[in-house]
């Protein structure tokens, strides 16, 4: 008896799962492709630089180059940021 119960078991949980692939086919979701490369980078500089747990001083890498963050706007809303060169490309007699 309890052999029958598992493959019953088996057997609707399979069923179920067929049913939910055919509902979520047949209600025409719209599939993205996924983004290229330099799509990929634009969203992640946007999310680096939206991010809500930036301090004053710390520097974001984005797809455009350095930044350090200077703090809220007088707008209380708009991050404001200024350009840091990147340290990579400063000769080290500079530095």
């Amino acid at each position: 008896m309890g052999r029958t119960k598992l493959l019953l078991a088996i057997a609707l949980t399979a069923s179920v799962s067929a049913l939910n692939v055919a509902v979520s086919a047949e209600t025409g979701r719209i599939k993205r492709n996924p983004p290229d490369a330099a799509e990929a980078e634009r969203i992640a500089s946007d999310i680096a630089m939206n991010d809500g747990l930036l301090r004053k001083g710390d520097i974001v890498v984005t797809d455009r180059g350095f930044f350090v963050f200077r703090g809220v706007a007088a707008d209380g809303y708009t991050f404001e940021f200024s350009p840091v060169p990147n340290p990579v490309s400063v000769p080290k007699s500079i530095r």
